[in-house]
């Protein structure tokens, strides 16, 4: 193993390695989805809050304020069971339920004013605020009273899983895997079975460089651009917190099992038809932890029976809970077990395609 000819080698398949369709793609595609993300899910499900409501009568002035308002979206149901199963669908937000005479028992006074109301389980913060602040307007407006003389009884039921985490939150983790492991695996991976197809490798062997040497260099390549599209998903999402330097290592060591990997399955692969199909396989068990955090129902310990669970996990820890390396030490413990035979493995694969190589000379 030559250091100096490994450095070589890696400029060589950065340089010509990212001027393939390949290379762009894994490198573009987890780009443009965060950014689409960002774009519809940070707009789509922030839009105009909804309201529901079920008038038991006698209110008509206070629902056409609540219509007429316009932060929200109000809807009317025809009994308190469709509304209850609006909420909990989430087709509304939150759902009132007005007694009969609702407005006028408030104008009188006298007596408190009830009313039921329905908040569904995933309703975003800033939407509960803003339809409980458009309520607020257009009671004091149907019945002329001062908000804060207002005699009312409120009762809140949740209906539906409680969730605080927003779609752009749930959809980071996948976003995380497809970024350390599409580049890591998929460039060094690439670039090796190429150059089996086109002769290049058996080339390459004749030179001083061996061939630890350039399986060390793609490895390399996988590795620097996997902790590089990572750091960039991190910024575009708003998620590069807690300790930096942890963040780094976890980086590091996800860019490593990946690149490993990829260099793995392209010394395996004798064409890119057979590296698609090993992929195709591989694919669920690669991006499964993400897809199942997009799912809070689905229970935690199934995203822990795979591989990338152990890559996504410390990253979600230290950018939202600014978890410690105690916090996330046995996650990276099982991560560089992984690493471990992984590493083993292509040692195996180096010298047995040595010897092959041998042989054929």
């Amino acid at each position: 193993m030559d250091v100096q000819r490994i450095w070589v080698l890696t400029g060589k398949e950065i340089r010509l390695g990212l001027t393939s369709f390949m290379s762009i793609y894994v490198l573009v595609a987890p780009v443009v989805l965060s950014l689409l993300v960002a774009l519809i899910f940070g707009d789509l499900f922030a839009q105009t809050p909804r309201l529901g409501i079920f008038d038991a009568g006698g209110n008509e002035t206070l629902v056409q304020a609540l219509a007429d308002h316009p932060s929200i979206q109000t809807r009317s149901y025809a009994s308190q069971a469709a509304l209850e199963a609006a909420v909990a669908r989430g087709s509304v937000e939150w759902g009132m339920s007005l007694e009969a005479d609702f407005a006028n028992v408030l104008r009188e006074g006298g007596t408190v004013a009830r009313t039921n109301t329905y908040r569904w389980g995933e309703a975003g913060t800033r939407n509960l605020m803003l339809i409980e602040t458009a309520v607020a307007r257009a009671v004091v407006e149907a019945t002329g009273l001062v908000f804060d003389e207002l005699p009312i009884s409120v009762e809140v039921v949740q209906l539906g899983e409680a969730s605080a985490a927003t779609w752009s939150q749930r959809l980071l983790p996948l976003l995380l895997i497809m970024a350390i492991v599409l580049s890591g695996l998929f460039i060094p991976s690439s670039s090796l079975v190429d150059e089996k197809q086109k002769g290049t490798l058996v080339a390459l062997t004749t030179t001083p460089a061996s061939l630890l040497d350039v399986y060390l260099a793609k490895t390399a390549v996988g590795f620097i651009l996997s902790g590089l599209m990572a750091l960039i998903i991190l910024a575009l999402n708003n998620a590069f917190a807690g300790n930096p330097g942890l963040l780094l290592l976890v980086i590091a060591l996800g860019g490593l099992m990946s690149s490993i990997l990829g260099v793995i399955l392209g010394s395996w692969s004798r064409d890119m038809e057979t590296f698609m199909g090993i992929i195709k396989v591989l694919g669920l068990v690669l991006y499964a932890p993400g897809i199942l955090e997009i799912f809070p129902q689905v229970p935690q310990w199934i995203g822990r029976v795979f591989p990338t669970y152990y890559i996504m996990n410390p990253l979600l820890e230290i950018s939202r809970n600014a978890a410690r390396f105690a916090d996330i030490a046995a996650d990276l413990a099982i991560l560089l077990g992984f690493i471990a035979v992984l590493a083993f493995v292509l040692a195996r694969e180096i010298q047995r395609q040595q010897q092959q190589l041998a042989l054929e000379g």
